[in-house]
This record gives C-alpha cells, sequence and structure tokens, in this order.
C-alpha cells in the first residue's frame, strides 16, 4: 500500500508506492529524506541531475513478459566513459526491478542468488569466465563509479558521492541473452540478473516529453570551443565528449558546457577520407558523420593506421565506418559476446564460426568530432579479429572493459555512392581481412554445372549399358582340344549396320593352364580380314596356407568401327604343352557394347573444370591468410591475447 507523507524541509507531499522503498528524494527541493515509521527525516539536499539523453522519467510505465511496471526511482552515476542511469522499477505483482539505459542499450535486472561464493572485485579481469545462477557468464565490464544523483524512492540508502564497485558480465549461450552485474558497494556483494532487449520491447508509455524513441532528432546544441573559440555542435544528448575541429581539444559535454579533457599535442593533421557532416544513404537511412579518429597498430616497428568514422541517425543511434587500405567495414557494436574463450583459434557468434585473424595493440592517434565515451589521443585497446567473410567480429580490451562488435565488408564504390562523394576514394590494396572471396559465386556455378553435367552423362551411360546398346549376335560354345592344329570357325553373324565397336568375349574353363588365341574377323561376302592375337591365362595355389590366384578365365577383344555385312572369326588355338588337356571356350560376339573407359574419361574432363576452380578460389584465400598473424586453422604464429592494457577509456562503442 503507498505511504504518503510531508517532506520535512519544504512540507511538500512524499508519496512511496513500494513498501520496500525507505529512502527518497523530494521533487520540489531536492531534499534526501528517510522514511522511520511514518516519518520522515532530512538527510540534506541532493545534488542535481545531469541532463542526458534518456527518454525515461519517473512515471515512465512498461511491460516486461507481460507484467506491468512504473518506474518510482534513479540513480545517476558517472564512469570514467560518461554517464548512465539505473531506474529502479516496481511491478504490478510487487516485485521490484532495475532497468539500466547506459549508451542506448536497454537492461533489465533482478536481485538473485549467485548460487556460489562471489570473486573479489579486485580479482576480477574483463574476459574472465563465472559460473553464477547456473550459467556461464564472462565479465564485460569493470567500473569504479559515483553516484552523482537521485530521484524518486529507492530501496537502499544513498547520497551523492558515494563509490560504486560494479561489474557487469554477459552469458556466452547463443540461446539468451543474459545480462548480469554485481554491485559492490554493499557488503555482501548484490547479484543482479536479467537481460538485454531493445528499447521497443518494453512498450514504454508516459515517457520524456517528446521522446518517443530512445534517441533524439537533430542536433541538440551548438557551442564554443572553450580553447579556440571554434564552433562545436552536438548532434546527440548521448555523445560525452567532442575532439575540436579547429585546434584538436578534446572537450567533455557536461550540461551545458564544454570542459578541457586534454589539449591537443603538435601534431600532422589527418585529413578524413569523408569530411565531418557528410550525410550518406545506406539502406533507407540518411547517416551523418560526426566522429573521426586515426587509429595504429605497431609491429616490428611499422605503423599500420587505419580511419575511422562515427556515424549518428537520429533514431537508429550510431554506426562505424572503417577504412583499411582502401577496404571498407559497416561495424555495428554487440551486446551479446560471442562464444569464445582465450586462445581458441575461432569464436561462434550466430550459430557462425569466425576464424581468428589477427590482433594487436591499436592506439588512438588522431580524433576530431564527437564520441560516445571520453576519447583520449593514446588511449589503447587490445584488439583480435575472427572472419567469417564478408563479416568479421572483433573484441577489444581494455584494463577494465571489453566490446565485441561486428562488421559487414563494404565496396569502396558502395561508400563512394552513399555519400556522393566528388573525390574518388583510395583503391583498395591486396585482400581485406573479410573481404567477400570473387571467386566463390563462379565456383558455385561451375560445381552446379559440374553437377548438372554428370547426372546427364550417368543417365546416358546407364541407358546405353541397360537398354540402347550391347546387342548379343553370336553365342557359341568350342572346345579346344591339344594335338589339333586346324583352326576353328564360328559360326556367322549379321551387321546389319555399321558398327561402333564389336566386342568378342571368351569365358574357359582354364584351371593352372593358359591358352593362346590367333583371331581373325571375316567379312563373309568382301573377303576383307581383321587379325589380332590374344591370350587367356589362369593360375592359383596356396602357399603357407594362404590362396593365391593371377590371371583371369575371361578375355574381351575390341574390333572398332566395322561396316554392315556378314562376318565370321576363324580362330587358332595354342594350348599349353606342360599341361595338354582341352579347354573349353564360350565365345560370344556383342556389338557396341558401352564402354566404361569413355565415361571415365568424360568424367576426368568433366571434373577439371571445378578443380581449377577450387585452387583458383583457394589461392585467393591463401593470399588474404598471408597477411594474418594467425594461420587459416587458427594456429598462432603471431600475437597472443593480451587486455592487460592501461586504458581505460572507450572504444567503438
Amino acid at each position: 500500500m503507498p505511504f504518503s507523507a510531508n517532506c520535512p524541509a519544504c512540507g511538500a507531499p512524499i508519496v512511496f508506492k513500494s513498501s520496500a522503498s525507505f529512502h527518497g528524494v523530494c521533487e520540489f527541493c531536492r531534499s534526501t529524506v528517510v522514511r522511520h515509521g511514518g516519518n520522515l527525516e532530512n538527510l540534506g539536499r541532493m545534488a542535481d541531475l545531469i541532463e542526458d539523453a534518456s527518454p525515461i522519467q519517473i512515471g515512465t510505465e512498461g511491460q516486461y513478459r507481460g507484467v506491468h511496471f512504473a518506474v518510482i526511482g534513479r540513480i545517476q552515476l558517472r564512469y570514467t566513459a560518461g554517464v548512465w542511469n539505473e531506474w529502479h522499477l516496481l511491478f504490478d505483482d510487487m516485485r521490484g526491478g532495475w532497468l539500466s539505459d547506459a549508451s542506448g542499450e536497454y537492461l533489465i535486472s533482478f536481485l538473485k542468488a549467485p548460487g556460489a561464493p562471489l570473486p573479489e572485485f579486485a580479482t576480477l579481469m574483463p574476459n574472465d569466465e563465472l559460473k553464477l545462477a547456473g550459467r556461464d557468464f564472462v565479465v564485460t565490464d569493470r567500473e569504479e563509479a559515483m553516484c552523482i544523483s537521485g530521484q524518486g524512492e529507492l530501496p537502499f540508502a544513498f547520497g551523492a558521492g558515494y563509490p560504486a564497485q560494479l561489474v557487469d558480465l554477459r552469458t556466452t549461450d547463443e540461446a539468451e541473452a543474459a545480462f548480469a552485474s554485481i554491485d559492490y558497494s554493499e557488503t555482501p556483494p548484490l547479484f543482479f540478473v536479467g537481460e538485454s532487449l531493445p528499447f521497443a520491447a518494453f512498450k514504454f508509455a508516459n515517457l520524456r516529453e517528446g521522446a518517443a524513441a530512445p534517441k533524439s532528432a537533430g542536433p541538440v546544441k551548438a557551442l564554443q570551443c572553450p580553447h579556440c573559440g571554434g564552433a562545436i555542435t552536438l548532434h546527440d544528448k548521448a555523445v560525452q565528449s567532442v575532439a575540436c575541429p579547429s585546434c584538436l581539444s578534446v572537450l567533455e559535454a557536461d550540461n551545458q558546457s564544454l570542459r578541457i579533457l586534454q589539449k591537443a599535442a603538435a601534431a600532422t593533421r589527418v585529413e578524413p577520407l569523408i569530411p565531418l557532416g557528410s550525410s550518406g544513404r545506406f539502406g533507407d537511412k540518411d547517416w551523418t558523420v560526426i566522429g573521426f579518429q586515426q587509429r595504429v597498430i605497431t609491429a616490428d616497428g611499422i605503423d599500420y593506421p587505419w580511419q575511422e568514422f562515427l556515424l549518428h541517425h537520429p533514431k537508429e543511434g550510431f554506426r562505424w565506418l572503417v577504412e583499411s587500405e582502401g577496404h571498407w567495414n559497416w561495424v555495428t557494436t554487440i551486446s551479446k559476446p560471442p562464444r569464445y574463450s582465450v586462445g581458441l583459434p575461432t569464436a561462434t557468434y550466430g550459430g557462425e564460426t569466425y576464424r581468428r585473424f589477427s590482433s594487436g595493440s591499436a592506439e588512438t592517434r588522431y580524433v576530431i568530432g564527437e564520441f560516445t565515451w571520453k576519447v583520449s589521443v593514446g588511449e589503447t585497446w587490445e584488439i583480435i579479429d575472427f572472419i567469417a567473410p564478408p563479416k568479421m567480429v572483433s573484441r577489444e580490451s581494455s584494463h577494465n572493459e571489453t566490446t565485441w562488435s561486428l562488421s559487414e565488408y563494404l565496396p569502396p564504390e558502395e561508400v563512394a555512392t552513399a555519400f556522393k562523394l566528388k573525390t574518388a576514394l583510395p583503391e583498395a590494396v591486396g585482400i581485406g581481412m573479410n573481404q567477400p572471396n570473387p571467386r566463390t559465386e563462379s565456383h558455385r556455378r561451375v560445381w552446379s554445372t559440374f553437377w548438372k553435367f554428370l547426372a546427364l552423362a550417368i543417365v546416358a551411360q546407364m541407358l546405353w549399358f541397360f537398354f540402347l546398346g550391347g546387342r548379343t549376335l553370336l553365342d557359341q560354345r568350342l572346345v579346344f582340344s591339344p594335338g589339333k592344329d586346324e583352326p576353328t570357325t564360328t559360326q556367322a553373324f549379321q551387321l546389319d549396320s555399321g558398327a561402333r565397336n564389336l566386342v568378342l568375349r571368351h569365358d574357359t574353363d582354364l584351371d593352372n593352364n593358359w591358352l593362346g588365341l590367333g583371331l581373325t574377323l571375316v567379312e563373309k561376302n568382301s573377303g576383307r580380314a581383321w587379325t589380332a592375337q590374344s591370350d587367356v591365362a589362369y593360375w592359383h595355389g596356396s602357399d603357407g596356407g594362404e590362396n593365391w590366384s593371377e590371371g583371369d578365365k575371361t578375355r574381351e577383344l575390341v574390333f572398332r568401327d566395322l561396316p554392315a555385312g556378314t562376318y565370321y572369326f576363324v580362330i587358332d588355338p595354342e594350348i599349353s604343352t606342360e599341361k595338354p588337356v582341352a579347354v573349353a571356350d564360350r565365345v560370344k560376339v556383342i556389338r557396341d557394347q558401352a564402354a566404361w573407359s569413355n565415361f571415365f574419361f568424360l568424367l576426368i574432363f568433366l571434373a577439371a573444370f571445378p578443380l581449377f576452380s577450387r585452387y583458383r578460389m583457394t589461392a585467393f584465400e591463401n593470399e588474404r591468410w598471408k597477411n594474418a598473424d594467425f594461420l587459416s586453422s587458427g594456429a598462432d604464429f603471431g600475437s597472443g591475447d593480451s587486455s592487460d592494457d592501461d586504458s581505460d577509456s572507450g572504444g567503438d562503442d
């Protein structure tokens, strides 16, 4: 039942909607009050809230898994990369929950027993794996935040300036998008479990005035650089810092002013391939370039730079466009980390396996424009890239945070068309990490054609073998006796038309013996003759208890391209003198018998095309992997996993 009392500082009514709420902030005088039975105690004035990009406010309503909730409280925290909100929820079933809206991501969570002892905050690092509440989690963020303000009613004591050590966890299970956090501001630590959901899934109502989506449209404010007086335009309230294009100073977007975070050192200016403020159309949406940074990986004393462009859309939020040696990628930050363990050659995301390609320590060398974290020149992140062309997933780690992103390859001409660039983009050099293999599609077509022709060849061979070919013209049994010198003449047979081939088959009863055959094929009417010599041999026995055999009792001869006519064979036998016994021979004459040798030659010819296509496709992949510091199998011959960097500021988030 709601509890109502008057503020001890200003007398305004304060209503506690939840019986679990004991602390609140008067919305009129900002006094922090604590509830003692039916009385309220004034603990002092709460600091003012910092203006932010959240569309949520006290009184916002929504749904989660079919249960209605209302937002009744809020704490605002500051961390190294900016500010985020934790909204206290009260459900119709009187449950309490929390909703976080950091960096445009919406995370709902509930207090839960961890099911195992929670590790000490100091022992946890990004990418550590934990099993809590029956689920496998990986540490993605480790922050020492500070509460800067509060609002509404909350279930615990709070005040501006109190520290909050927090650890964020994500599940690696592809079947769910579980999120968890450990709050070390209390003893024992509190464990919360929930999930990440899109803004629309909550069916919000009573949002902040004019906020129908998580992003506000158009430029938010135009300011002047406090260092040089140059014009600064902020496109979104989620922007945490901006690098002045004029003097290169890095500034913090704090309330209605700009505060210098980092003065630019003397540096060679870098001209972005796409100017700040350019608008490009991808799909059916227009994206504006609001930030630019150049990052570098140094290997063996050589710098390998690339350019990153932060894009903004009023409703869709932020994306990255990344260029390296003329190769372009569309990059989206992903909230659910792929399944990956340190040292493994692959990562799995969205049911697809990505192979490890390269890694290194990336340093930010140059920045201008707006960013969603407190950017600084000199910050470094450890990067590992995994590829499944045309896609790539990348892990970026600092000593307190890990982020993952999904990249999709873009042809340079698509980028130039989207921004209607008047200056040609640089030609692509070599093969991009996740550049699609241009020979893959032609290889598929070649294989498809091969299978069609193979099926046709098999059908033709079977038809010929079983139905159209192999007609028997003569089937005669002969006996060759020793001592008989006279040749034997077969019965005559008729060729009504020319024969592509004529097969003479001998099927004998030889047993450890051989038979020589002098053969003459005679056309009866013209007297034209074709001669051939053949022999049949078959031996068998036993040696050391093992049976063996050699030769064959059957023999075939082929006569080709015979004209029509009446034919007979004259056979002059030669029987072995070592075993002079009679030999029975069944003689068959078959016309146009299916020839398997021709079929196999055809198969070899057809297979040459997909094999050559496969060679060309593999050659492209081999050339790609020459640029990697990992083998194509994922085996390491370059740098390894590392997340011990001393940077504590943001990356591509």
